[in-house]
């Protein structure tokens, strides 16, 4: 007996700077998902989208400039939230409202000045939503990728696997940096943290930065078997391929994109001629999305709470802490 395909709804799917909304649409249909309908932010844009999608990935979608006119219309089983991170609280009571399963691009939410709101609000918010959408069975999940390059880096430095580090160190390259890249960056570090060492609380958590090219974010994350130093270096650079990189106990790897095949490799950082090729981690995101929906999974509450309440904390250091001018 066949199976009809997933039904996914992609809100944000033209390729807008770093978007990866482009990316999601062709690797859910690349996997059988059907993908009828888009949003996107004017009539203008959502053409674009839908011409983009046609002409480079065979997907065919009608257009919206709202999810709510999209649910009013189409009937979908899941959405994915790739537009601006402001809009996303809006979109993702929609789905829950509606109750879909939710691919998220990260953070899960933000608006201007949720930094200052009190953490059990945020929380709060977290809770009613992961709630209203378990309770329906339905999943819910946030769109970090970096913890899927875990076994490409236990390749290049085999003595790793299996250890809690005492320290680790993320450095990306945005465009700006400040609090408003800490908004973006922040989940990397708090996901990389999660996947190497489980839940866990921010401790001591520092800021610097000394000019509009650079900042580093400190911390300590004390979890079940101690507590490790971690660090998120931020680096500006305006064009791509941007450095990228990390670091469990010293032993780093660095992150060789080829363009325009966008082909990723990490290269060992004490011996360059030690390389391995990375699959890219949004497709096995979306497969793990996909993995959790099929076998009924309920969304990782404890996870998405302390995730987005520590990305509250560090970028509130961040905003209080970062020069004049930093601020994207």
């Amino acid at each position: 007996m066949s199976t009809a395909p997933l039904r996914v709804a992609v809100v944000g799917a033209r390729r807008v700077r770093q978007g990866t909304g482009e990316y999601v649409a062709r690797e859910l249909a690349a996997r059988g998902c059907a993908v009828p309908a888009i949003v996107g932010t004017s009539a203008a844009s959502v053409e674009a989208a839908r011409a983009g999608l046609r002409e480079r990935h065979g997907v065919d979608a009608r257009g919206y400039t709202s999810l709510a006119a999209l649910l009013e219309r189409e009937a979908v089983d899941a959405v994915a939230i790739c537009s601006p991170h402001e809009a996303h609280l809006e979109q993702l009571e929609l789905a829950a409202a509606a109750g879909l399963h939710v691919f998220a691009e990260k953070p899960l939410f933000w608006r201007p000045g949720l930094e200052r709101a009190p953490a059990a609000e945020v929380a709060a918010t977290v809770e009613r939503l992961v709630d209203r959408l378990a309770a329906a069975g339905r999943h819910l999940h946030l769109n970090a990728q970096w913890p899927y390059t875990l076994e490409r880096f236990y390749a290049l430095h085999p003595a790793a696997r299996g250890a809690r580090p005492a320290s680790f160190a993320l450095w990306l390259s945005p465009m700006t940096v400040g609090a408003d890249a800490v908004v973006d960056a922040g989940s990397h570090l708090i996901s990389m943290l999660q996947a190497l060492l489980g839940p866990g609380a921010l401790e001591d958590v520092e800021v610097t930065g000394e000019d509009e090219e650079r900042l580093q974010v400190t911390c300590v994350y004390a979890h079940a078997a101690g507590s490790t130093a971690a660090a998120l270096r931020l680096g500006r650079c305006l064009a791509p391929p941007r450095p990228a990189g990390y670091a469990l106990d010293g032993r780093a790897v660095e992150r060789r994109i080829e363009l325009p095949s966008y082909s990723f490799t990490f290269e060992a950082h004490d011996d360059p001629t030690r390389t391995v090729p990375v699959p890219d981690p949004l497709v096995a995101s979306v497969e793990d999305f996909l993995s959790s929906v099929s076998a009924g999974r309920r969304p990782d509450r404890a996870a998405l709470v302390q995730g987005m309440t520590q990305l509250q904390a560090l970028v509130a250091a961040a905003s209080t802490t970062a020069p004049r001018g930093v601020a994207s």
